[in-house]
């Protein structure tokens, strides 16, 4: 915001809200986590392959910040609870990779059918148009969300 332009009253409600959404998700990402018999960590590493396929450890510690070290002992809890397996990397027999196991993914996910049904219903009513404009709100928040980890972790 430039100087003399007043905030539009729907920005500085979203950025009053939105706090205490993301707090909320954030609350619910960690019951689930528990209930899994998992930390946060080794449930966000959890969603990193769900999203992008099995990888090696040394890649899931950097996309979710971990040491290599904090990266074995993730993998091994995760094991642990059924959720990954770990597996020969097909590039290079020498290295592993992660896999998560359905088994895992599913129990995972059968936590969020609640909140995913609701959310469902709560954008029903929602036009064509507005979802086009919270699709590019999100889309926008998230790239902005990575940026700033990035530049963050960088210790800029």
């Amino acid at each position: 915001m430039t100087m003399g332009q007043q905030e539009k009253p729907q920005v500085s409600a979203l950025l009053e809200l939105l706090p205490d959404w993301l707090q909320q998700l954030i609350r619910i990402n960690s019951l689930v986590a528990a209930r899994m018999g998992v930390i946060m960590t080794d449930f966000h590493c959890l969603h990193a392959l769900q999203q992008s396929g099995p990888t090696t450890p040394g890649a899931l510690a950097a996309r979710v910040g971990l040491t290599a070290g904090s990266a074995t002992r993730m993998v091994d809890r995760l094991e642990a609870a059924g959720c990954v397996t770990r597996a020969p990397d097909p590039k290079d027999r020498r290295k592993v990779v992660v896999v998560p196991t359905p088994e895992g993914l599913e129990r995972a996910s059968s936590y969020y059918a609640g909140l995913t049904a609701q959310t469902h219903r709560d954008l029903a009513d929602f036009t064509e148009e507005e979802l086009q404009v919270l699709l590019r709100f999100v889309e926008r928040s998230l790239a902005s969300a990575i940026a700033e980890a990035e530049r963050l972790s960088a210790g800029s």
